[in-house]
């Protein structure tokens, strides 16, 4: 059918799976928009809703924590459920999210808000299943990397964006211009997205959802706690030991179970091998990053700092989006070229290089923008190749579950990440100041050239090439 695609047995019009493509990274783009442009808007938060800096905190992580416990969940139902009315779902819940985080004057409503907005860290997954069932392979390769290049460029745009936004608006105009967009796409949504019935209607693990949610809050609530209290203190152990003992629970029930919330058996050691390099990934790109906006701040006398302003930060990190929108795309192309295994390869040195190049670059905002685009490249083909993955070789009633938890992992390897850099620069300090040494950056930046490493060696024991289960 060169002019059809298939949607769950029945064949749907190609000009309406493009639409359909184009609404859903629409979707992803406005959202990663928002994600993006709340950090720099933290400070006229915090003060709009009076919260404390520690309350500021963790009002934020409110939406990583809640991301981590929704997603899979979100994913699973996507594959057990009408695609349709669980995508309509979640944008819903965003929206109300969205809604009550820009009404916000307490910290509470504003905690609740991002919460909600937190459910839609699961689109990208949920996005990803409804392509496998709209798109012909030959086109989901390409619209996979659209998807996730679109995140990417959206969390360095938005990051440029607020600063202009926020010096001629408040705050909750970043809510209501999301909400604006969103809302139009949401009605769209209802009129253009056809149903996608399962192939096979089954039932949500809840069990396990309740211990992979614990396991996950618990794991990022120790992490969260590492920069004020130290990694041997009693809240991280504790909170850690919850973690290590609620996620075993979680794998031997899910290897129990007739219906896993997620099917620790499907993929064998290919799957593994992604949601490994998922999470080293995370590492990495954070722990490279984490100390740019250290060099860009720190005084000259330093003997590594530039002296400037968040702006310069901005820049210097713009190309990661940019360049990890261009190559996602490519992906497929490139794993006609050299093969499957090799892609990812490719993505793990390109951490380690991009990690060198930072450590030669020093002071050279250049040269850290030139680290930064290769962060961005192998975040792009690396995330790209993993979902490709997950989408031509499982069936089509796993994908977006599966590819739900490669994003967990992936935002799980982000806080870890961030903490491990955060800890490395903090053991040795410039004398005279409270700013990391440059050999302590350094180790930073070694440090993730090493997870980058890790990621190309065992990117070797995936397929040299992809065959779909289709």
């Amino acid at each position: 059918m060169s002019n059809e695609a298939v949607v769950s047995g029945l064949p749907v019009a190609q000009g309406r799976a493009r639409s359909v493509s184009v609404l859903l990274i629409g979707c992803v783009l406005v959202y990663g928009l928002l994600e993006a442009m709340i950090l720099p808007a933290l400070s006229l938060i915090q003060q709009g809703i009076g919260a404390t800096p520690a309350q500021a905190g963790w009002i934020i992580s409110a939406m990583a924590l809640a991301g981590g416990v929704a997603t899979p969940v979100v994913g699973r139902l996507a594959d057990v459920r009408d695609r349709r009315v669980v995508f309509l779902g979640v944008l819903a819940i965003v929206c109300v999210g969205i809604a009550l985080a820009g009404l916000a004057s307490s910290v509470a409503v504003f905690a609740v808000g991002q919460g909600l907005q937190g459910v839609g860290i699961g689109l990208v997954p949920l996005a990803i299943g409804i392509v496998r069932d709209t798109e012909p392979p030959e086109k989901l390769r390409r619209t996979n990397g659209l998807l996730v290049g679109g995140m990417a460029v959206a969390n360095a745009g938005g990051v440029l964006m607020a600063g202009p936004i926020l010096s001629v608006l408040s705050y909750p105009w970043l809510y209501w211009i999301a909400l604006i967009v969103l809302v139009p796409l949401m009605v769209l949504a209802v009129l253009v997205m056809p149903s996608y019935p399962p192939a096979v209607r089954g039932r949500v693990d809840w069990t396990g959802a309740v211990l992979l949610g614990i396991g996950l809050v618990a794991l990022l609530l120790g992490v969260t706690f590492v920069a004020s209290t130290g990694w041997t203190s009693a809240p991280v152990l504790g909170l850690g030991a919850v973690a290590v003992v609620a996620l075993a629970v979680f794998v031997a029930v899910e290897r129990r179970v007739v219906e896993p919330l997620v099917d620790l058996r499907l993929g064998g050691r290919t799957v593994t091998i992604v949601h490994l390099t998922a999470f080293a990934s995370g590492v990495a790109s954070v722990g490279l990053m984490i100390a740019v906006p250290t060099i860009v701040a720190a005084p000259a006398a330093t003997g590594y700092g530039l002296g400037s302003t968040p702006v310069v930060t901005g820049l210097i990190m713009f190309p990661l989006g940019v360049l990890g929108a261009i190559v996602s795309p490519l992906a497929g192309r490139l794993e006609r070229l050299v093969g499957s295994r090799m892609v990812m390869v490719l993505a793990g040195v390109l951490f380690l290089v991009a990690g060198l190049v930072m450590l030669a670059g020093r002071s050279d905002a250049v040269v850290l923008a030139v680290g930064a685009g290769l962060v961005g490249v192998a975040v792009g083909l690396g995330l790209t190749q993993g979902v490709n993955i997950i989408a031509l070789t499982l069936p089509a009633d796993r994908v977006a579950s599966v590819s739900g938890v490669a994003y967990v992992l992936r935002a799980v390897g982000q806080a870890v990440g961030a903490q491990l850099a955060a800890t490395v620069m903090a053991l040795e300090l410039t004398p005279g100041m409270q700013l990391p040494s440059w050999n302590a950056i350094t180790w930073a930046f070694l440090g993730a050239s090493a997870v980058g490493a890790l990621v190309a060696a065992v990117s070797f024991g995936l397929p040299a090439r992809l065959t779909s289960s289709r």
